[in-house]
């Protein structure tokens, strides 16, 4: 009887014991729906139910994966790596695991870290699309460890020009009294091709332990007529700074320095400093502001050295697949000879539409008034000009390379000037179409 009785309790025993293991294996009851959570892309709610069931079972390792997955997707990148190590511990040749703590430590900014990771689970010989995104992930970091950068445009056009020199409406000009009549080149409009070639290269040097980048940009503009060749024009800029760049704005400071040549004779240089803000308000709304201070020498016409001063600022909107623009535009040249100095303001609006099959169209506005400081001798009167500019256009993108940053761009533009002076000599009117190809690179 007692040999029953001391069976019955090992058996009581070892069924209470067995209970208990089999409850300490099932993970708790919060797991499961922050499994499903995760599943519907509810990632916070996923991560507080998968805390909760930590809290109960913080040794599951499949528990612990589901919470680093979850804390990933949440923005907890230090929790994520935290759980991806407590798997680690136990078995440390999950692949898997090592993938996605790779990841972790690539958004802690340990990339490094990330890199041995990567190369762990790469040594494993996964699957061809996990190697696939390994080796855009390793690509991406090699990318952010870059210091110098090399970019640029160069495009090719060819324009028609109906009144190449700016020659007046007519020929009869009016002095005070007095009038006569013009002779020369410049006395009727005279049109020409013109084969034109820009070059843009930009540079940039970035390194994390300061807080801007350093961009410097070189732009060369040739411009060749095809019988007024002493209207060529070939042009130089440089400009180089700091560039400040966050979330919601980009600011930049450079130093100025330019030279242009007509007919091949030097004709004027500059330098100078310039500023620009560009601060985003919204993903739809942003405004900019510049500001440009330039010190002219005219080798030609020594009286027309001068000191430009100019301020811009504007807002630009985008909706869906419009762009909207608008810049206000004010400036102050004061030159040697008050004759050739002058205070100016204008606009310019223009509006942007994307189209299918990679189309483009564009339209334009364009007012600038400007007021001479002194009365020109032979007229007795201060210069003042108003000039109204047209501008429409479509352009289509040809090819692209988005990985390598690539593009090739035909435009087809046509702008129409109309320019009012109270001195009849600067009232004029041109017709200008322009073909552009542009590769971007």
């Amino acid at each position: 009887m007692r040999q029953l009785q001391f069976v019955v309790i090992v058996l009581v025993a070892l069924h209470f014991s067995l209970a208990q293991a089999v409850a300490a294996d099932a993970p708790p009851a919060s797991f499961s729906v922050g499994k499903e959570y995760f599943d519907q892309g509810k990632f916070e709610e996923a991560y507080s139910e998968l805390h909760k069931a930590f809290l109960q079972d913080p040794g599951n390792p499949q528990l612990n994966f589901q919470l680093g997955r979850a804390a990933f997707e949440t923005g907890r990148f230090e929790e994520a790596v935290m759980a991806y190590e407590r798997i680690l511990i136990a078995d440390p040749n999950a692949a898997r695991v090592k993938l996605e703590l790779a990841r972790a430590h690539l958004q802690l900014g340990s990339r490094e870290v990330a890199r041995q990771y990567f190369k762990e689970v790469l040594a494993t010989n996964p699957p061809e699309q996990v190697w696939k995104n390994i080796e855009k992930f390793l690509a991406a970091i090699e990318a952010s460890e870059k210091k110098h950068f090399v970019n640029g445009t160069f495009t090719l056009g060819h324009a028609w020009d109906d009144n190449a020199r700016s020659a007046p409406v007519s020929s009869q000009i009016s002095a005070g009294l007095f009038e006569f009549q013009l002779t020369g080149p410049s006395a009727t409009p005279q049109s020409d091709q013109i084969n034109n070639a820009t070059l843009v290269l930009n540079h940039i040097y970035k390194n994390e332990e300061y807080p801007f980048i350093w961009k410097s940009a070189a732009t060369s503009y040739n411009a060749l007529y095809q019988s007024l060749y002493d209207l060529d024009v070939n042009y130089l800029g440089l400009a180089t700074g700091p560039v400040f760049q966050k979330d919601n704005y980009i600011w930049d400071v450079q130093a100025l320095g330019s030279s242009i040549d007509v007919e091949h004779d030097r004709y004027q240089s500059s330098f100078g400093a310039a500023s620009s803000l560009t601060y985003f308000f919204s993903k739809k709304i942003m405004g900019t502001v510049s500001i440009k201070a330039e010190e002219k020498n005219n080798y030609v016409d020594p009286e027309r050295d001068a000191f430009n001063f100019m301020i811009s600022a504007g807002p630009v909107m985008v909706i869906d697949l419009n762009r909207l623009s608008l810049l206000f535009i004010k400036e102050k040249e004061n030159a040697d000879n008050e004759i050739n100095s002058y205070d100016r303001f204008g606009w310019k609006l223009r509006y942007d539409r994307s189209l299918p099959y990679e189309f483009a169209v564009f339209a334009g506005l364009g007012y600038t008034m400007t007021d001479y400081d002194a009365p020109i001798p032979l007229f007795s009167l201060s210069r003042n000009d108003e000039v109204q500019e047209l501008s429409a256009g479509i352009s289509r993108l040809l090819w692209q390379d988005p990985a390598k940053n690539q593009a090739l761009i035909m435009q087809l533009g046509h702008t129409y000037t109309n320019s009012d002076s109270n001195i009849d000599l600067y009232t004029y009117r041109k017709n200008v179409t322009e073909l552009n190809l542009t590769v971007s690179f």
